[in-house]
């Protein structure tokens, strides 16, 4: 996974006329982005060419949209990977650099364990207000163990707030969320992992 970053290249911004392709020989070649939406504001669906469990359901806008949708989300993209748009004009992949400094504070993406978080046991915080009218909504994390294939799912929401998680080295964490305050922006939401 790692060695996808060396790959990651940089894009102008592009018009969305159709599906997007992920592909050495394409606009948009395999490797580590921050997807930014430069215009428009709806749905980022796709189909995985490998890695099925890793599922391509994003929620996105351009700055300052009134959804409070993100603006950039964090993508690992694999050769033959097609990613599909709804009500998003365009776009513009921002290559992200092959060596990161590992945090305990994650936006909305995906991110790999021992490279963008070190492995270990976590419990989670979050520095936005979520709203406890809305049980099922707030942080989705889904974790994805690319050994087995498996994946594992786990919620922080207003309601349910005493979560822990376990990451292993190598592993992906896909990191959604439901922003109920309305007026911020999901830009500067975090999921936060507080080492235990």
């Amino acid at each position: 996974m790692n060695q996808l970053a060396t790959l990651s290249t940089q894009t102008e911004e592009l018009y969305v006329t159709g599906n997007i392709v992920i592909g050495e020989n394409e606009e948009v070649t395999p490797g580590i982005y921050d997807l930014e939406i430069t215009g428009g504001s709806g749905n980022i669906f796709g189909d995985r060419s490998s890695v099925s469990s890793l599922f391509i359901n994003w929620v996105g806008g351009a700055k300052e949209n009134t959804g409070g949708y993100p603006s950039k989300i964090r993508m690992i993209l694999f050769e033959g990977d097609t990613l599909e748009f709804s009500d998003i004009s365009k776009v513009k992949f921002n290559a992200v650099p092959e060596k990161v400094e590992p945090s305990n504070e994650l936006g909305i993406g995906e991110f790999i364990v021992g490279r963008d978080i070190m492995p270990g046991d976590y419990k989670l915080s979050t520095n936005v207000k979520l709203n406890p009218e809305f049980e099922n909504l707030g942080w989705k994390i889904t974790i994805y163990n690319d050994e087995n294939g498996q994946s594992r799912d786990q919620m922080f929401t207003a309601t349910n707030d005493d979560v822990v998680v376990s990451l292993k080295e190598g592993e992906v964490i896909s990191i959604s969320y439901d922003n109920t305050d309305h007026g911020s922006s999901s830009d500067d939401a975090k999921l936060i992992f507080a080492e235990l």
